[in-house]
C-alpha cells in the first residue's frame, strides 16, 4: 500500500501542473474526444453494411470525408522474420488480391479508405531480430521533430517506454478517436492506462492479438485412451478449476522407453511452456486500479501465494514436463508427436499444428475454484499494440484514419477472421470455436506487468521453473527495485501533462 500512497501523491501533485497542450510537433492545441467538426451527420453512414443480427453499422464513426490530397499513413511494425507465420504484418498489409479471404479483406478495407479520403496506407516493416527497432525508430524521429509513422504497433513493454519517454501522444485525448466504441478493447483500455491517460491502446485493428492470448490445448485421443472427462464439458459445467486439472493430469504421465527416469522420450499429462498464466487465470494481479485510475500493488497477497502453489504443484511433478518460455520447441513438439494430454501456450502455437495427425482441442487455463465467476485469458506483451507517436503533421488526420480503419476491421475482417481462420483452419471442431469465444472475452491485461517489465512477474515464473518453493523470499528480494523502476515511469509520464 505504500506505493499506493506514494502514486495518489503523484497524482495529486500532477493535477496542479498544466494541461497536455501540444499534439503535434508543431504544437497544436489538442482537441479532446472525437473532434466533432469532422462528423457527419449522425443520420448518415452505410445502413447496406450492417447486418440484421448485429447491426454494427451504428457504430460507424460517421466522419465526413476529408481530401486528404494523398496523405501517406504509415504503419509501423515488426517484420515476420523470426516467425513461420505472419504474426503482424497479416492485419496491416496487403498488396494485392490473392484469393486468400483476409488478405483479400485487408486489401479492401485499405482501398475503400484510401478512396474515402484520398490517401495512401503504407506499412513500414523493421526487423524483428531486436523488437525495439520500431520503438527507436519512433525516438529518433521524435528527437529531430519529424513524422515516423501514424500508428506504432509494438511490443506491449516497448510501447511503454515509448511512452515514458515521452514520444506517444494520449489515446484517450487524442482528436476523432472514440475509445468507447466496440472495436477498442475496453480490458486494455482499463488495465494500461494510468489516470486516465491512455499511452497504449488496443483495437479490433489488431485482430493478430487474440492470437497472443493464453491457452490450453489437449490431445483428444489420448484424453479417450485414459477415460479423462471431457474438457469442453468442464468447462461449461464451471468445473475447469485447478484442482481438477492436477487431478486430470495425473493421469497421462507413461514411461514409454520403459528406461525408468521421464524425459523428453516419454509420455506427461501436461507439457507446460510458462507456467505465468495461472496468476491471472486464478483471478489475481500484479496491479490493481483505484477509483482515480491510479495503480497499486497487489500481488504479495495470500491469494497469489495460494495461486502461486497450486501451479507449482500443477508443474513440478513427475506427470508434467515444463519449459520456462512460451515458445520453447520441445513442449511443442513432444504434443504434436502425442506425447501429452495437454499442452499450455499462446494460441498462435496452433499455427506449428495444423500437420498433427490426431485431433486436438482447445480451452482457457483453468479457474483457481468454481466459485470464481468469470475465466480470465492474458495476452502476452508480444502483442502488437497501438501507440500513436508525438509528431504528427496532421493529428486530426490520424486519428479520422485510426479510427476508421479500426472500425472497418470491426466491421468486415473480424467476422471473416472468426469464421475461416478460426472455424476452419486453426481448430478442429465446433466446440472449440466455443472455447475461442471464452478465451477472446476474457482477455486481461495487468498494469504491474505491462509498465513493470519483467521486474515483477519473473519472480513468479522463474521460481516455479527452478523449484523454489518460497515464492514470497524470491519476490521480496526484487520489490523494492521493481516498486522503484515503476514509480518513476509513473512520476515521468504524470509530471509530463
Amino acid at each position: 500500500m505504500k506505493l499506493k500512497k506514494m502514486i495518489c501523491m503523484v497524482l495529486v501533485f500532477s493535477m496542479a501542473l498544466l494541461p497536455l497542450a501540444a499534439i503535434s510537433c508543431g504544437g497544436t492545441e489538442t482537441k479532446e474526444g472525437g473532434g466533432e467538426n469532422q462528423k457527419a451527420d449522425e443520420t448518415g453512414g452505410d445502413p447496406e453494411n450492417a447486418t440484421e443480427a448485429d447491426d454494427k453499422g451504428q457504430y460507424d464513426p460517421k466522419f465526413v470525408p476529408v481530401d486528404m490530397k494523398g496523405y501517406v499513413f504509415t504503419f509501423g511494425t515488426r517484420d515476420d522474420s523470426i516467425h513461420n507465420y505472419s504474426a503482424h504484418l497479416r492485419d496491416l498489409l496487403a498488396e494485392e488480391v490473392t484469393g486468400d479471404l483476409i488478405n483479400d479483406a485487408v486489401y479492401a478495407r485499405n482501398m475503400a479508405v484510401e478512396e474515402k479520403y484520398n490517401c495512401k496506407i503504407e506499412t513500414s516493416a523493421l526487423s524483428h531480430d531486436d523488437a525495439t527497432r520500431p520503438n527507436q525508430y519512433v525516438a529518433k524521429c521524435a528527437k529531430a521533430g519529424d513524422k515516423s509513422y501514424d500508428l506504432l504497433l509494438t511490443h506491449m513493454m516497448h510501447g511503454i517506454d515509448s511512452a515514458t519517454n515521452g514520444f506517444l501522444h494520449d489515446i484517450a485525448k487524442f482528436p476523432n478517436i472514440d475509445l468507447s466504441k466496440p472495436y477498442w478493447n475496453a480490458g486494455a483500455t482499463a488495465g494500461l492506462s494510468l489516470a486516465r491517460r491512455l499511452y497504449l491502446g488496443l483495437s479490433d485493428l489488431s485482430f493478430s492479438a487474440n492470437e497472443d492470448i493464453y491457452c490450453i490445448f489437449f490431445n483428444k485421443a489420448l484424453l479417450k485412451d485414459n477415460a479423462v472427462e471431457n474438457p469442453y464439458a468442464l468447462v461449461k459445467g464451471n468445473k475447469w478449476t485447478f484442482d481438477k486439472f492436477g487431478e486430470i493430469i495425473r493421469t497421462g504421465a507413461v514411461d514409454l522407453n520403459g528406461d525408468g527416469k521421464m524425459d523428453e522420450q516419454d509420455q506427461f499429462g501436461y507439457l507446460s511452456s510458462s507456467a505465468m498464466n495461472f496468476l491471472w487465470s486464478g483471478g489475481s494481479h500484479i496491479m490493481q486500479k483505484d477509483a482515480d485510475d491510479m495503480p497499486y500493488l497487489d500481488y504479495n497477497t495470500p491469494k497469489t501465494i495460494d495461486i502461486f502453489e497450486k501451479a507449482y504443484a500443477i508443474t513440478n511433478n513427475e506427470y508434467t514436463y515444463k519449459k520456462i518460455e512460451w515458445n520453447a520447441a520441445e513442449p511443442i513438439n513432444m504434443f504434436a508427436n502425442g506425447q501429452g494430454l495437454f499442452y499450455s501456450s499462446q494460441l498462435r502455437r496452433v499455427n506449428d499444428l495444423r500437420a498433427v495427425e490426431f485431433d486436438f482441442g482447445i480451452v482457457p487455463y483453468p479457474k483457481y475454484d468454481s466459485a470464481q465467476k468469470n475465466y480470465h485469458s492474458y495476452v502476452d506483451g508480444h502483442a502488437s499494440m497501438m501507440g500513436i507517436p508525438i509528431c504528427l503533421p496532421e493529428p486530426e488526420w490520424t486519428g479520422m484514419l485510426i479510427e476508421e480503419i479500426s472500425y472497418l476491421t470491426y466491421r468486415d475482417i473480424l467476422p471473416t477472421y472468426y469464421d475461416v481462420v478460426l472455424n476452419v483452419k486453426m481448430v478442429r471442431d465446433e466446440e472449440s470455436v466455443e472455447m475461442l469465444e471464452i478465451l477472446f472475452a476474457s482477455k486481461v491485461f495487468d498494469f504491474g506487468y505491462a509498465w513493470g517489465g519483467w521486474d515483477f512477474w519473473y519472480p513468479f515464473i522463474q521460481s516455479i521453473q527452478d523449484e523454489k518453493k518460497d515464492f514470497v523470499s524470491v519476490y521480496e528480494k526484487k520489490e523494492a527495485a521493481a516498486l522503484n523502476n515503476i514509480t518513476k515511469k509513473i512520476e515521468t509520464v504524470l509530471s509530463r501533462d
